[in-house]
């Protein structure tokens, strides 16, 4: 209504603020909190994370008494890919219309799967929360992944919306018939072979029934198609633009659940002694989205990236590589409190645009339905709710994992209300987002935690001095262009004061107004901190002084030679190609494996840094994590 007070999604007072990876002096700043907020509902009860001791230190799918099926993580098919270009030229107006152009070109690619990391991650999932818990905080797959690693849409009408036209009821009595017939054929790639070349909107509708059955929606029996979705399949058809996001993400929650309470039951089976008995379990939703989402932010877990052509989605970063050989994935998990990128879509990729949610300065919009269809999008990743799938219903709670949208974390408050029906939580979900007001931050922006939710997770995570003392708090206004921790481990904190273009310096970088070439990985892994002054404070072992490193990255984004040494006050030193700069790098054992398999070259010198860096991100943890083994059984055998 006209004069109305906008709702506010994100709430803004004065807080202590402190870093959750460093032991820093607290600030008192204003902070911005996603709602629900403890204060907003009065101080009720808190849910206390469950004890961090794992049972399944020994876990390993194949050697336990359970079988896992994965309907919804099937690679693609042989001719999958020469369909999908097919169809591209006559219906990628109406994908985009729909939402789903990026999730279609996106099924295209291959994830392999890595048994280690996933069945790790799903030990460390809590069902009550739909969040994995570690030693140092709490993080989860939220619909702002789901967006942007699966290509799918979380606004729009709800997956179940029945055929409510006499156009569309026409298309389905028309074509029915043989869609039902169709599915008497043997598996996915009869399917194909019978609906493929058709060169009619039978075809298209037969397309996206296949690509719904086998990418989005797994079926509980494999390479079948689903009937109930060839209504979903003919509102696409038709540029219907369908919230496929909290469908999936709602799978998603639920196979995790299931995962983890089908692994605790044959805990119970080994611990019997019956280690005769199987159990089975089929998992249904698109959970390479899951590995690639802890691949995107654990850096000592992942295989170096891809290199991305324009307009290919984020997901061909992954496509066909192996895993890495870690030793104890477990222990990378649980220590990756410095390493853990809380906002990896803010990093520069090269080839792969910013959405509209990551500004480079803090903004308060106002979100009406015909607002930008990306902030309306944003504006929903942030607002608890129920998620409804196609036969299942979960709770989103994006309030305790606020540091993952670039939002300050408080006490996480218990959510009431919801009373688990799918109608009513569709029609809740639904509602147009009308007069909000919503807080987006800067892109290179870190967010913090109040000091009483660190001693709160302390205290949950089996601290027993219980209470902390906080000193030294100073007041200090709040900047949107201070600089986010390095991926390397160091806790970067500081007002950026020197340049104004310094905003846009990639995150774990430092400013662009100076910079040279880093040193090899040997100097890095045996040198220690030289002389630093000002900005160069932070550098980690082994590298130049932070002011001379984004000039080199302007140069190689641009082709251009990148100065070999800054030694003349002119900058007329000698120049070499940057492609020449890091090849001094050396390849750790699994860097050198993975060379022999790359699916796509690195092209060019632009991402060569990035390569490196990745290089070195994995190295440091898995040298943090053998020493915390080390300590730990230390501690044992003492």
């Amino acid at each position: 209504m006209v004069g109305e007070r906008p709702e506010t999604i994100v709430e803004e007072r004065e807080e202590v603020m402190v870093p959750i990876t460093a032991d820093a002096n607290p600030i008192q700043r204003t902070a911005y909190f996603i709602k629900p907020t403890l204060d907003f509902i009065e101080q009720q009860s808190l849910f206390r994370p469950p004890p961090l001791s794992s049972p399944f230190t020994d876990f390993k799918l194949g050697k336990w008494p359970l079988k896992l099926y994965f309907t919804g993580w099937i690679d693609p098919l042989k001719n999958w890919k020469i369909w999908v270009e097919q169809m591209h030229s006559s219906y990628q107006s109406i994908w985009k219309k729909a939402g789903i152009y990026e999730a279609i070109m996106g099924s295209t690619y291959r994830t392999r799967r890595n048994y280690d990391l996933f069945s790790s991650l799903a030990e460390r999932w809590c069902p009550f929360t739909n969040s994995f818990i570690f030693p140092w905080g709490e993080a989860t797959i939220t619909m702002e992944d789901i967006m942007v690693l699966g290509g799918f849409c979380v606004t729009g009408e709800p997956v179940s919306k029945p055929l409510e036209t006499k156009d569309l009821i026409n298309i389905k009595e028309q074509w029915g018939k043989s869609l039902e017939l169709g599915t008497k054929v043997s598996g996915h790639q009869g399917w194909m072979k019978q609906f493929m070349g058709e060169g009619s909107e039978l075809e298209h509708i037969a397309f996206l029934s296949l690509w719904l059955s086998r990418h989005v929606f797994g079926q509980k029996l494999q390479n079948t198609i689903g009937g109930d979705l060839f209504s979903v399949a003919i509102h696409l058809a038709h540029g219907t633009r369908l919230a496929l996001g909290p469908a999936v993400l709602a799978s998603i929650y639920r196979d995790l659940r299931l995962l983890k309470g089908t692994i605790m039951d044959s805990l119970e089976l080994l611990m019997n002694g019956r280690d005769d008995e199987f159990l089975s379990l089929t998992l249904r939703a698109p959970l390479r989205l899951v590995q690639v989402w802890a691949w995107e932010r654990f850096p000592g877990l992942r295989p170096v990236p891809s290199a991305m052509n324009y307009g290919e989605p984020r997901i061909a970063r992954w496509h066909g590589l192996k895993k890495l050989v870690i030793e104890d994935v477990r222990m990378v998990l649980d220590s990756a409190q410095d390493t853990f990128q809380w906002r990896p879509y803010a990093i520069p990729t090269r080839n792969w645009p910013f959405p509209k949610f990551y500004p480079e300065k803090e903004e308060w919009k106002v979100i009406y339905p015909h607002s930008d269809q990306e902030l309306q999008s944003f504006a929903q990743c942030l607002r608890v709710c129920e998620l409804v799938g196609i036969d299942c219903l979960e709770l989103y709670l994006p309030h305790r994992v606020a540091m993952q949208f670039g939002i300050d974390q408080d006490l996480p408050c218990t959510v009431t209300g919801f009373l688990k029906n799918p109608e009513t939580a569709r029609s809740n979900y639904s509602k147009l987002i009308w007069n909000a007001k919503l807080y987006v931050p800067a892109r290179l922006f870190e967010a913090d935690v109040t000091t009483r939710y660190l001693a709160w997770w302390k205290q949950s995570a089996g601290n027993p001095q219980g209470g902390f003392t906080f000193t030294g708090i100073v007041r200090r206004p709040r900047s949107s262009r201070r600089c986010r921790r390095s991926p390397l481990g160091s806790t970067i904190k500081k007002e950026v004061l020197a340049h104004d273009d310094d905003a846009e310096v990639p995150p774990g970088f430092p400013p662009k107004h100076k910079m040279t070439n880093p040193k090899t990985s040997e100097s890095y892994l045996s040198s220690s901190i030289g002389n630093k002054e000002g900005n160069d404070a932070d550098v980690p072992p082994g590298f130049e002084p932070k002011s001379k490193l984004i000039h080199c990255l302007e140069k190689i984004m641009q082709n251009e030679a990148v100065p070999g040494d800054a030694g003349d006050a002119n900058g007329s030193g000698n120049y070499t190609s940057c492609s020449d700069v890091y090849s001094s790098l050396e390849m750790n054992e699994n860097e050198a494996q993975q060379k022999s398999y790359r699916a796509v070259e690195i092209p060019g010198p632009g991402l060569e840094l990035e390569l490196r860096i990745s290089r070195l991100e994995r190295v440091i943890a898995d040298m943090k994590a053998k020493r915390l083994m080390a300590a730990y059984s230390t501690s044992i055998t003492k």
